[in-house]
């Protein structure tokens, strides 16, 4: 394993990653670690003014500010809103997604999320992520990678899973930079968020998460992550940051850093 890691964020669309794991995402980048995020999504329907088109524009220049104050690179899969489907083509393009950015770990979306997009991502990274690895899939372009990632699911939107997280991330130095982040999306918190769902003060609702998680594991802010549990993907030794590689020095499973 090597001392600086790889990370993919396999998401639905753009501000997921901001909203459910940006200050893990920037304390990867602070210590060094490569990240990607990959959109799958255009975003199309995320407005209450703008045409489809018109808010895929918008949504692409917000989706690149978010990913710049993170300090990842951003990749975007093209696909409109509500058409990511678990079929053979969609799976083959999470597998060259994989083997093109050659991740350690990919944080990705719960099954048990609140929209088909996201459930359906959070499973084709997931299925894709030891087929990455395997030689003589047919219509993909990229070469296999060399190694198995750890899949790791992010926290539901509005926290609807009640099965504790396996791990916690502080993310109390990060949390500003993560708001900020987040405030780049302006088309959906500005206008949409409130008139879609009713809610007045998205921000609010981040705050009010990250503080719960933080207070199970003992710190001011932190965000919740749940190892897949099937093979391979248990470790002894730490792959959320702070990164421990070294399986001597590793902290325990669940450690609350």
């Amino acid at each position: 394993m090597p001392e600086k890691l790889t990370v993919l964020a396999a998401t639905a669309h753009p501000d997921d990653v901001e909203v459910l794991c940006a200050g893990t995402l920037i304390r990867y980048v602070k210590e060094g670690h490569k990240v990607y995020i990959a959109i799958a999504c255009t975003g199309n329907v995320g407005s209450k003014l703008h045409t489809g088109l018109e808010i895929e524009a918008i949504r692409a220049v917000e989706a690149q500010r978010g990913a710049d104050v993170i300090g990842a690179e951003l990749i975007m899969l093209g696909y409109r809103d509500g058409e990511v489907w678990q079929n053979n083509p969609t799976w083959k393009t999470y597998v060259d997604l994989i083997r093109r950015t050659n991740p350690d770990v990919i944080i990705t979306l719960d099954r048990d999320d609140y929209v088909h997009d996201h459930s359906n991502v959070g499973e084709l990274a997931y299925r894709a992520a030891i087929w990455a690895s395997v030689a003589n899939i047919p219509d993909t372009q990229y070469p296999p990678i060399d190694h198995i990632p750890t899949v790791f699911r992010a926290e539901t939107v509005w926290m609807t899973r009640v099965a504790p997280p396996d791990y916690y991330v502080d993310i109390t130095e990060e949390f500003e930079q993560k708001l900020e982040a987040c405030r780049q999306h302006e088309s959906q918190y500005s206008d949409f968020v409130k008139k879609q769902f009713g809610i007045d003060d998205w921000f609010e609702y981040m705050t009010v998460v990250s503080k719960l998680r933080g207070f199970q594991c003992g710190c001011k802010y932190a965000e919740a992550f749940r190892v897949e549990q099937t093979w391979p993907n248990h470790k002894p030794y730490r792959l959320l940051p702070p990164v421990q590689v070294n399986a001597h020095s590793a902290a325990p499973a669940g450690s609350n850093l």
